[in-house]
C-alpha cells in the first residue's frame, strides 16, 4: 500500500501580520523546514509540497528529498485549491494521500507513522485522523477512493465536507500530546511552538 503525503505551503499568513509564518525561525531553521525533516523521514511513498504566496522563499528554505515542489497559481482561493493541486501530482499507483498543514512543526515522525500504520490496519477503507482529548486534529489521511469527490471542493476549510459525509467510514485515533492540534496562525501560536521545539517539549 503506497502513501502519498500533501504539504501546504501555499497560503499567505494573513494573521500573522506582514510576515510569512512557514519562513518563521526557530534555531535557525524555518518551521516548515522543521517539519519537511519529518515528514520525510516517515515511512511514506511521495511527498508532494504545494506552493503560492511568496513561492521562491518557499522553495529556497525547502530541505533535500520531496518528491515534487508544485505551484498553486489559485492559492488566493483557499486551501481547497492547494489540495487539488497536491492530489493532481500524486503519482498514479499511490493509494492514500495525508494532507499536513506547513505551520504545524511539532509533528513527530513517530506521529506520522503511527497514523499510517492506523490506516493500514484498516486495509486502507477508512479516513484516519488524530485525535487529541477527543479534539478531532491533523493530519488526515484519505483513501483513494475519495479523491474524486474531494477534488470537487472549494474554499478554505479543507475536505471536512468529507469527514463529516462520511464519518461511518472515518476512524480517530488518539494522540497523547498537543502536537497534532497546535499550528502558527497568530505571534502568540509562534512563541509557543518556538517554547516547546527549543526545549523539545512535543508533549
Amino acid at each position: 500500500m503506497k502513501i502519498g503525503v500533501t504539504i501546504l505551503a501555499a497560503g499567505s499568513s494573513k494573521r500573522m501580520g506582514n510576515q510569512n509564518k512557514l519562513l518563521l525561525l526557530v534555531n535557525n531553521k524555518p518551521i516548515l523546514y522543521i517539519l519537511c525533516k519529518s515528514v520525510l523521514k516517515a515511512d511514506i511513498n511521495q511527498v508532494v509540497l504545494v506552493t503560492g504566496y511568496q513561492k521562491k522563499k518557499i522553495e529556497n528554505v525547502l530541505p533535500n528529498g520531496i518528491d515534487t515542489i508544485v505551484h498553486n497559481d489559485h492559492w488566493k482561493k483557499g486551501m481547497m485549491s492547494s489540495i487539488h493541486v497536491g492530489i493532481s501530482n500524486l503519482q498514479h499507483d499511490i493509494d492514500a494521500n495525508m494532507i499536513i498543514l506547513g505551520d504545524m512543526p511539532l509533528i513527530k515522525t513517530n506521529t506520522i507513522n503511527s497514523i499510517i500504520c492506523a490506516f493500514k490496519n484498516k486495509k486502507g477503507k477508512y479516513i484516519v485522523y488524530p485525535t487529541y482529548n477527543n479534539i478531532q486534529a491533523n493530519p488526515v489521511i484519505f483513501p483513494k477512493k475519495f479523491f474524486p469527490e474531494i477534488l470537487y471542493l472549494k474554499g478554505d476549510y479543507g475536505p471536512k465536507q468529507i469527514l463529516k459525509k462520511y464519518s461511518s467510514k472515518a476512524l480517530g485515533f488518539p494522540i497523547n500530546s498537543d502536537e497534532v492540534i497546535l499550528d502558527c496562525d497568530t505571534a502568540e501560536n509562534f512563541s509557543s511552538l518556538r517554547t516547546k521545539l527549543i526545549n523539545n517539549v512535543k508533549a
